[in-house]
């Protein structure tokens, strides 16, 4: 995750309107970027959240699977 911070942010401060905008408003620019990590952080916690009940789903589903081929004819 460290990498991934540190590889956009040279890209960032390769772009000459961020750096003009870190310049200009230092703080503003900062607090966008806090938010944008923020959206991050929760986008990836929604998509944990997802798999886990995507796997949940499919372990129900075979357990359903399992229990229905035991039962008698």
């Amino acid at each position: 995750m460290a990498l991934g911070d540190a590889e956009r942010a040279e890209v960032l401060l390769g772009d000459p309107r961020t750096r003009r905008a870190l310049r200009d408003d230092p703080e503003r620019t900062l607090q966008v970027f806090e938010l944008r990590a923020q959206e991050i952080q929760e986008s990836i916690a929604v998509r944990r959240a997802r798999g886990e009940q995507r796997d949940l789903a499919v372990v129900t589903a075979h357990r359903r699977t399992v229990a229905g081929s035991r039962l008698p004819a």
